[in-house]
């Protein structure tokens, strides 16, 4: 019995010991932790930020290209005979999106007098998207159609 009595005081005296150590274990994993989910946190606001900026430059390149895109269609619409004031109104109507969403006819295998047929009841409806985009998807086909052509004419 008294070696039992031992052993048990043994184990109350060494219970507060082993129970620091643990929770000494315990802190740093606790501290860990919260580093590990401040420095989540700093990333993912610096993504969000870089994300933001990326955004924030595409737009003003985009602005720019869009911003050139209409001066070349208000020369394309002065080719065709309009003032040059009528041009640039039609030409400032142009919406990119308008390509991605608008359901219209496809030109291939028209003529170009119905084209013309079609620009011009587009201007008179005052459909000046339509119209745009008409003249950008009569220009594309042109271009295409001289694609496999070499530089000298021959195919």
């Amino acid at each position: 019995m008294n070696r039992l009595t031992i052993t048990c005081a043994l184990i109350a005296l060494a219970s507060p010991a082993l129970h620091a150590q643990r929770a000494a274990d315990v802190q740093p994993n606790a501290q860990s932790s919260y580093n590990i989910q401040q420095n989540m946190q700093r990333a993912q606001q610096q993504r969000m930020g870089a994300y933001a900026d990326t955004d924030r430059h595409t737009a003003r390149i985009s602005l720019a290209n869009l911003t050139k895109l209409r001066a070349k269609l208000a020369e394309a619409w002065q080719a065709l005979g309009m003032t040059q004031e009528s041009a640039k109104a039609v030409a400032a109507a142009y919406d990119p999106n308008f390509a991605l969403n608008a359901r219209r006819a496809s030109l291939q295998g028209k003529s170009d007098a119905e084209i013309a047929a079609v620009l011009q009841a587009a201007l008179a409806r005052k459909d000046y998207q339509l119209a745009n985009q008409t003249l950008i998807d009569f220009e594309r086909g042109r271009l295409n159609l001289g694609a496999d052509t070499a530089p000298d004419g021959q195919r």
